[in-house]
């Protein structure tokens, strides 16, 4: 391989081919001082390497097939290291491609596996993806016991300030989902805020500012949500993660309305995630997210037929969401109910959001529908 074509591949200004990956595997697989191992097509080295080049490409499908076979390559080639990173990135794709049960027993697996025995840090990488799995799948109380192991793993572990600002991003964002505000506050005062300030890496900083506005919009304080999702809009930029970047654009967007900032830098947000979306492949989530998001924002609007519509679409859908998302539909569909006069339809959703509720876990979220739902029952009493 040319000095050139290395220099463009560093500079992510070249894809490398199957036959460039094959040369960059034999030639690892030959380096002095590493012990004998397959540089072929068939080697855990190879599999490994096609399978981040799948990564970095947003196939996640392929991904998944490739570190998969990358991990039963290492354990022929008795190399558990490899196996247990190609095994994470098989976990990770898991999660990309929403399929959370495996990627909670791929992480739990991971995490108790020998291998990470002398090495904490890997154990609060496992123990943080697991965290992020038990979100999405709305098993909020086992998101914050995964979460809390991420974070003694790299304190034990004395890991880098990047491994250990993603374990308290983990453990902070199933705080705050699960309702659990003042922790999840004083964790982003004591200790995120200052990791992020200690990382290099520009992505990994705007998603700690992203974190601590989700948990600042929680909690009340609009102001400050505004000011943190501000800082992580100039670190996250389309040229370096387009699919991060919308992923941050629809969150913000959430969160502004949730806070009934109905203005046009929310407006913005939706079309960005929007068009985001539309160059790398929305997901069945982010689909009816989005139209979950265009409902709400009729509903600010006052455009209550529209948004019982957007929001009836959404709620048809909802046993794709987390069931802590599908109660959120319920909630806002029983709203818009509520404001037409269809009393009976709103309290039937209601009721219906205060079971996913807790069935997720989303204590506090509960509780604030039961209350509405109480309301209600007073108002249609009323003669």
């Amino acid at each position: 391989m040319r000095e050139r074509e290395v220099s463009l591949l560093e500079a992510g200004r070249r894809e490398p081919d199957i036959e460039l990956i094959s040369s960059l595997a034999g030639r690892l697989a030959a380096a002095p001082g590493s012990r004998p191992r397959p540089g072929g097509p068939d080697g855990a080295l190879f599999l490994a390497l096609a399978a981040c080049q799948s990564w970095d490409e947003r196939d996640y499908s392929g991904c998944l097939g490739l570190a998969l076979a990358a991990a039963r390559a290492a354990t022929a080639e008795h190399d558990p290291q490899e196996w247990w990173l190609s095994s994470l990135l098989a976990g990770q794709a898991r999660l990309k491609l929403e399929d959370y049960s495996g990627c909670i027993r791929q992480a739990t697996e991971l995490a108790g596996h020998r291998q990470v025995l002398k090495r904490p840090d890997l154990r609060s990488r496992a123990q943080g993806l697991a965290a992020r799995a038990c979100q999405g799948a709305g098993k909020l109380p086992d998101a914050v016991r995964h979460g809390r192991a991420a974070v003694v793993s790299a304190q034990d572990g004395k890991a880098g300030a990047e491994t250990t600002l993603e374990a308290y991003l983990s453990l902070t964002a199933a705080l705050a989902e699960s309702g659990q505000l003042p922790e999840a506050w004083e964790l982003c005062r004591v200790m995120v805020l200052p990791l992020i300030d200690s990382v290099p890496d520009t992505l990994l900083a705007g998603k700690g500012f992203w974190t601590v506005g989700n948990v600042a919009f929680r909690r009340g304080d609009s102001a400050a949500g505004l000011r943190f999702h501000q800082r992580a809009g100039a670190l996250l930029s389309p040229r370096l993660d387009v699919g991060l970047w919308a992923s941050f654009n629809k969150a913000s967007a959430s969160m502004r309305l949730s806070s009934g900032l109905h203005d046009d830098q929310t407006f913005a947000c939706i079309r960005q995630a929007e068009a985001a979306l539309a160059v790398v492949g929305a997901s069945r989530i982010d689909t009816v997210d989005l139209i979950h998001t265009h409902g709400r924002w009729e509903q600010l609007s006052g455009n209550y037929e529209h948004a019982v519509d957007l929001l009836s679409e959404a709620y048809a859908q909802r046993s794709s969401l987390p069931p802590q998302t599908a109660a959120e539909v319920a909630l806002q569909l029983a709203l818009s109910l509520a404001s037409l006069g269809q009393t009976q339809a709103a309290a039937d959703r209601l009721e219906e959001s205060e079971s996913l509720f807790n069935t997720a876990g989303a204590v506090d979220r509960r509780g604030h529908v039961r209350a509405l739902s109480a309301s209600l029952a007073r108002y249609r009493r009323i003669p």
